[in-house]
């Protein structure tokens, strides 16, 4: 097993807060992806994890590090859907300029 996956199934979770599979799914996953940034993410959670069980990173710092992921992650959602936008308006005109405008007068 990974240095990650030993640190998340040796913490305490007595209340039952922390879905431990979840969390190891979520960063395969992650890392599977077809998308440059997600990967990104998972492969850095992955490491600040493993930091955070080295010693190497404060839960402090690890938090901080999560809730700028947090921030980043919500940030490349909104250029997504402003690229997605853009992209449906190219298609809009080029229907009207191809389509409405020229076909239709040749027809």
């Amino acid at each position: 097993m990974s240095k990650f996956t030993d640190f998340v199934d040796g913490i305490k979770d007595s209340a039952g807060v922390l879905a431990k599979d979840e969390l190891k799914q979520l960063v395969r996953d992650g890392k599977a992806d077809g998308s440059e940034f997600v990967k990104r993410q998972a492969a850095n959670l992955e490491s600040w994890t493993v930091m955070l069980a080295d010693g190497d990173l404060t839960p402090a710092g690890y938090q901080k590090l999560v809730k700028k992921m947090e921030v980043l992650g919500n940030l490349e959602a909104l250029k997504l859907k402003v690229q997605t936008k853009a992209a449906a308006q190219r298609l809009a005109n080029g229907i009207e300029d191809l389509v409405i405008n020229a076909l239709f007068q040749l027809i």
